[in-house]
């Protein structure tokens, strides 16, 4: 499983592409319209825009705290709070074979809760030591590692990866003339 909901969440306000001059970075919570295409939902209401833009805080000082390996406890218990009016019930289906599945159905109140109950229960099942920040410099990005070895260091090999070696490349050129000519 991947943490889709928590990384689009973490990453909602960092720039796409890092490194591409001035960045005008319209606030994805501005309006419900933005908020819906930015987070994949139906269309809040503007009344919901200040509960989402209290979960993306949440989920950024969170994510913050993890990375850091800092107290984590005051943003889980605000993502507990956010999540708290999604509602599960137990419903029982009979398979045609006669075999019995339960199987929860949620009630889904508010957008905020929507995403909260998401991401709790994806934080319940990934390694919480997989999240990582990229490693370029100019970039901000969160991923989650899913390499068998755990070694991944860029959030995407484009742009961040190709523009890492890149920038090696060049510095390992630049010195390797500078030494020709002395």
């Amino acid at each position: 499983m991947t943490p889709d909901t928590l990384l689009r969440l973490a990453n909602l306000t960092v720039p796409r592409k890092p490194d591409r001059g001035p960045t005008i970075q319209p606030d994805p919570l501005a309006s419900p319209a933005t908020a819906a295409q930015a987070l994949s939902l139906p269309r809040p209401d503007a009344s919901e825009l200040a509960a989402l833009r209290e979960l993306h805080n949440t989920i950024v000082q969170l994510v913050e705290g993890l990375l850091s390996e800092r107290q984590v406890a005051r943003s889980a218990a605000r993502l507990t709070k956010l999540a708290r009016p999604s509602i599960a019930t137990v419903r029982l289906d009979v398979g045609d074979d006669q075999m019995l599945r339960a199987r929860l159905e949620w009630s889904e109140p508010t957008p905020a809760a929507t995403l909260a109950r998401r991401v709790a229960l994806e934080l319940a099942e990934i390694d919480v030591a997989r999240l990582r920040r990229c490693e370029r410099a100019a970039c901000d990005h969160v991923f989650y590692d899913t390499t068998r070895s755990g070694t991944r260091r860029w959030h995407a090999e484009s742009p961040c990866g190709n523009r890492e070696r890149q920038r090696r490349y060049r510095a390992a050129s630049h010195l390797s003339s500078a030494n020709e000519s002395r």
